[in-house]
């Protein structure tokens, strides 16, 4: 239901933004709420509590954010509050950024090493992930001192393993299956 939810007020959104031209405006300034909402918790409870008033709350989010975002996302906001919606602001804007990723060709590629991946490594390799792919690639590197050495790549449903402990786990399989 969150996600339902999430998805048919971040299609809205988006759909203004296309109109207006400013879909990375958009993009930018949600997560900028978002930053601010996860590291200042007590200010989300007071966002999300049922007894504060709409009244209060379209106060507050006009204090704290009018002067860092568009008149559209604030108004937006004030949508997410009349209908009751903030709980699930979270969602939509996980949802925004989804549309906004699809929309763009952008995928989120997480690449596992036993070591971190210098600035020039990291490029080459979104590089060539991005034409093999013909997406833009948002590249992050995770640390695994398991995987011994090689890549595993993340991305969406999909797992590329390349790893030197997939390769030694196969070589491993095909010396079992040897008779002498």
């Amino acid at each position: 239901m969150a996600k339902l939810i999430g998805n048919r007020y971040a299609s809205s959104l988006f759909e203004v933004g296309l109109e207006l031209g400013k879909t990375e405006d958009f993009y930018e300034e949600l997560e900028s709420i978002n930053n601010l909402f996860n590291t200042e918790e007590k200010l989300f409870q007071i966002f999300i509590h049922p007894r504060i008033s709409k009244d209060e709350k379209k106060s507050l989010v006009n204090q704290i954010l009018k002067n860092g975002i568009s008149k559209e996302v604030l108004n937006f906001l004030y949508i997410i509050i009349d209908k009751r919606r903030e709980k699930n602001l979270f969602e939509i804007i996980e949802e925004y950024n989804n549309i906004y990723d699809e929309h763009n060709g952008i995928i989120d590629i997480v690449a596992v090493t036993a070591v971190g991946m210098n600035e020039n490594a990291a490029k080459k390799l979104q590089v060539v992930l991005e034409n093999k792919l013909s997406k833009k690639i948002r590249l992050k590197n995770e640390l695994d001192h398991s995987i011994i050495g090689g890549v595993l790549l993340k991305m969406n449903n999909k797992v590329i393993d390349a790893t030197l402990l997939s390769q030694l786990k196969s070589m491993e399989a095909i010396i079992k299956d040897i008779s002498i």
